[in-house]
């Protein structure tokens, strides 16, 4: 069971926010809602429709309204367009708003209804960027539901000579230009990597795409680069969908590794002065972001013990583990906590603390986490106390996988011709 961080819904605030501002809601973002719930660890909730119990739950006839999302588009327009009247609307974003932040509503998202004879919906399912659906059942047993897609995923490989900048370099190869700022951030704390090329850098990288069907879902996902720079050979292993541990080479000697509370998850924020995306003035970035789904499970990244559970001022709904000698982590703007986790306890490094939300200030779903050192923040990226060495086996074991990549990544070039 988990304990719910609040879901931020104010209807009449939801009802209004166009898709050209989903991100970008400064005034619901710094409200910190609250009313905790207990959700299922499936994450299939009930919801309250007030729905008529002489509603029949199925007609004769049905019909399939579908529109994609454009911009400027809210979801109480798109409800109106399809024929719904305002207390109906109200109850299909109040379910479809229990599983999904509406204000985060953007262009390319598709929503379906199914309409029986009289108008009224039978189901409400909202398809989002990461090809995850909502569904909402309406009826005598109404319920909502987050439905993750099937996909498949594919692996490219690209190479390129840096001339200008690794941005042209990679847009010049047809290689994601996304993948600079991941190289940029995970490199942060070893070398700033734009004034670090000089020109004739050459980088090979590996990536994933993911599709549903016959449609690309979501970014491409890194998996591995190769940096020949001057003073060296960079080869950089990141973590799968399976994995937390990102891991740096410099010529075949381990240099850095890092241990991520999410699977898989993209790193998007740096630790350090950056711009705040809601307050819109430099300040102090106390931690680092990554960008995730909804509801992905949050896990200690050591073992330790639980020292604190509820909110806290900008930080939303939170978890803080303490790992002895003065070094703490914090897990912050969660949807939800583990109820199983009590204060005092001691738990794994990998144990689910939560699930990954947009509770606190806030744009959008991710999780923020610190590691500080006698209450002091410090760059998880550079953090020796709580990371430790580690082990030849695990070292060994990352080598070897690196060769692995180096196989694929030369197979798949080849393919290219």
């Amino acid at each position: 069971m988990f304990a719910a961080g609040g879901i931020a819904i104010g209807l009449s605030y939801l009802v209004d926010t166009p898709a050209e501002h989903a991100t970008a809601a400064p005034d619901a973002a710094r409200t910190d809602q609250s009313g905790d719930k207990s959700i299922e660890d499936d994450a299939v909730a009930s919801v309250e429709t007030d729905a008529d119990p002489d509603t029949p739950t199925a007609a004769k006839d049905t019909e399939t309204w579908t529109q994609v999302v454009g911009m400027g588009d809210s979801l109480s327009g798109l409800l109106a367009k399809a024929g719904l009247d305002t207390e109906t609307s109200r109850k299909v974003i109040l379910a479809i708003g229990s599983e999904f932040d509406v204000r985060h509503l953007k262009p390319g998202h598709r929503l379906a209804l199914e309409l029986s004879d009289d108008g009224l919906p039978q189901t409400a399912t909202l398809e989002i960027d990461d090809g995850s659906r909502i569904q909402a059942t309406f009826g005598e047993a109404p319920s909502v539901q987050r439905l993750e897609p099937e996909l498949v995923s594919v692996r490219h490989a690209g190479e390129a000579t840096v001339n200008s900048s690794i941005f042209a370099a990679l847009d010049g190869a047809g290689i994601p230009t996304r993948f600079a700022t991941d190289l940029e951030l995970i490199l942060g704390e070893t070398f700033d990597l734009r004034t670090q090329l000089a020109g004739g850098e050459h980088i090979r990288l590996m990536w994933r795409e993911h599709s549903s069907g016959d449609r690309v879902v979501g970014d491409p996902t890194i998996d591995f680069a190769q940096l020949d720079l001057a003073d060296g050979r960079y080869e950089i292993l990141w973590p799968d969908d399976n994995s937390r541990r990102t891991t740096i080479f410099k010529d075949g000697e381990l240099l850095q590794t890092f241990d991520q509370p999410i699977r898989g998850a993209r790193l998007s924020s740096a630790y350090g002065l950056r711009m705040h995306p809601v307050h819109g003035t430099v300040r102090m970035h106390s931690g680092l972001d990554f960008a995730t789904r909804q509801g992905a499970a949050v896990e200690a990244t050591q073992r330790g013990k639980v020292s604190f559970m509820g909110k806290r001022s900008g930080y939303g709904t939170v978890v803080e583990l303490d790992h002895g000698n003065g070094v703490q982590t914090l897990y912050a703007h969660l949807s939800a906590m583990n109820e199983k986790l009590e204060i005092g306890q001691q738990i794994d490094a990998g144990t689910q603390i939560g699930r990954a939300g947009s509770t606190g200030t806030s744009t959008a779903p991710h999780l923020h986490y610190e590691i500080r050192v006698d209450g002091t923040p410090v760059s998880p990226l550079a953090d020796t106390q709580l990371r430790g060495s580690s082990s030849r086996v695990r070292t060994k074991n990352s080598l070897l996988l690196v060769g692995e990549m180096q196989t694929e990544l030369d197979r798949l070039l080849a393919s290219r011709g």
